[in-house]
Formats: structure tokens, C-alpha cells, sequence
């Protein structure tokens, strides 16, 4: 039933008609921000951590508002004020964590297309309005009317539920978000790739390592390796263009350090996979590095 659920919404292409605009809008905002606007939007993909931060952050409002469920329960149940009033309090810890985790979500999601981005634009629609909900819940409690704000809650959880199915499926079927080098462990040990004196300088040149692509690019200090697969979103680095000693990726413009593969500017928060490199007997030659 689900995996028809799952291929019903990939198909939706009228979905496209507000994803089309809206991730316009949201590169656009980042990019009117200049320097400030990257660093922005590195901050909420999590390029700092290593890590994509939206995930880490929607356990707070998830654990948070179901914390608020129970409380209000047994709050109910007993006629307890102090389980109510921790019950007000966990919702508005929560309420608090989903502005975060709405501001990562979208700018992960800004970077999508096809079927990632229907998938994902419903999840965060979803995750919206279970916020509204969850905000006309905090308001009729703060006025006194805490049985419409129970109700409210209640129903707010759950709206979060399926936005959160659509996230997990996001993320698990689909691998929006994952490191798509992950399973790309390279030769152990050196293996030649390519003469020398065939490497163009200063050119981005793709080899096979061992049955993984790797990336070569020669220059004046010496001949640097990477993996290929961007670790964003699995396109092909040799595709890009060189920037000192970087390389930008040719599809959301991920930014890698060429000598150990850290990165510069997100979308991507993996570093990308280094390779040792030798040349011996006139061959260029790899291994995978630490």
C-alpha cells in the first residue's frame, strides 16, 4: 500500500508548478545575499558540520510535541495542572525547534529536482501546516481555551506523522541527503591509472581506480585525486570547472578542496573522498587515501 502511496506522489507533476517557482525564489534569496547569503545557506545545510543539519534538527520538534501529547493525556486523565503545564511547555519547545527545522529543510530541499522535489515539497508543505496547527494550539492555550488547544495539538501530531513518512522516505528510498560516495571504497592499494604524460595540466580528467571514478587534475605543485561522485547528489566532479586549488561541482556548485577533499561551499556537507597519488615508471598511479 505504501510503495503505491510512494509512486502515486512521485507521479505528481502538478507539483511542479509550485516547486518550479518556489525554488526560484529561494536560490534567488540566497544569492542576493552575496557572501553573507552562502554562508547563510551553508550554515542551514550543515557544510560547517559535515553532517546535513535538517535530520538533527527535526528530532527536537518530533520528540518535543509528542512529549506534549502524553502530557496532556495524563494531564487529562489525573486532572493534573503540572503534567498541563509541562504539556504547554514541551509544544513550545517544539515550536521553537520547527522554525530551525524549517528554515534547513527548505534550503536542503531548494537543491532538488524530479521526483526528490515532489517528494520533498509535499513533506515540507505538510511540515508547515502541521506547524500552523501546532501554533493556533500554543495561542488557545496561552488564552485559556486549553481543550481547542489539546484538540488542536492532537490533530497537529497527526499532520507531523505523515510529514514525517514523506521525509524518511525522502531520505531512505529515494537518498536525497545521503553521502553518494558512501559505498565507493577505491584500491587499497596503488594501481595505475593513466600515463603521465598523457594528464592535460590544469584540467579536470576523469580515470578509473580499481572500478571507481576518480578525478585527476594536474598542476603546477603537483597531481591531486579525488573521487569523481560528487557527494551531494552523485554527479561527476570532471564535469565541473577548476578554481585554485577546488573544484566546483557542474550541478548545484558543491566546492571541494582538491588536497584532501574538505569542503568549501555547500550544498554538499560530506567531504569528498582523497586518493594518495604517485607516478612511478612514467604512470600515474592511486590508492585510496585515509
Amino acid at each position: 500500500m505504501f510503495r503505491s502511496l510512494d509512486r502515486f506522489i512521485e507521479e505528481q507533476s502538478w507539483l511542479d508548478t509550485i516547486g518550479d517557482p518556489l525554488q526560484g525564489w529561494f536560490k534567488a534569496l540566497f544569492q542576493m545575499g552575496g557572501g553573507t547569503g552562502k554562508r547563510v545557506q551553508n550554515l542551514l545545510n550543515g557544510t560547517w558540520l559535515g553532517h546535513p543539519l535538517h535530520p538533527m534538527v527535526t528530532d527536537v520538534p518530533v520528540g518535543s510535541w509528542t512529549a506534549t501529547m502524553v502530557l496532556d493525556a495524563v494531564g487529562a486523565t489525573r486532572d493534573d495542572d503540572a503534567m498541563s503545564s509541562a504539556a504547554d511547555i514541551t509544544l513550545g519547545i517544539g515550536w521553537a525547534a520547527a522554525v530551525a527545522s524549517i528554515a534547513t529543510g527548505w534550503a536542503q530541499w531548494s537543491y532538488t529536482s524530479g521526483k526528490d522535489r515532489r517528494v520533498g515539497l509535499l513533506h515540507a508543505l505538510t511540515m508547515a501546516t502541521s506547524f500552523v496547527v501546532y501554533t493556533a494550539s500554543l495561542t488557545a492555550r496561552l488564552r485559556g481555551a486549553r481543550g481547542t488547544g489539546v484538540a488542536l495539538a492532537n490533530t497537529g501530531y497527526l499532520v507531523m506523522a505523515a510529514g514525517a513518512y514523506l521525509g524518511g522516505e525522502e531520505a531512505f528510498d529515494i537518498g536525497f541527503g545521503v553521502n553518494h560516495t558512501a559505498f565507493e571504497q577505491g584500491p587499497g592499494d596503488y594501481v595505475a591509472v593513466m600515463s603521465e604524460a598523457d594528464l592535460q595540466a590544469n584540467a579536470l580528467t576523469k580515470v578509473d581506480a580499481g572500478g571507481v571514478s576518480v578525478l585527476l587534475v594536474k598542476l603546477n605543485n603537483g597531481i591531486f585525486a579525488l573521487d569523481d561522485t560528487c557527494t551531494h547528489a552523485g554527479c561527476s566532479l570532471a564535469g565541473g570547472k577548476l578554481d585554485g586549488l577546488s573544484v566546483i561541482c557542474p550541478c548545484h556548485g558543491s566546492q571541494f578542496d582538491l588536497r584532501d577533499g574538505e569542503v568549501i561551499n555547500g550544498p554538499a556537507t560530506y567531504r569528498e573522498p582523497s586518493y594518495f597519488v604517485r607516478v612511478r615508471d612514467g604512470m600515474v598511479e592511486v590508492k585510496r587515501g585515509l
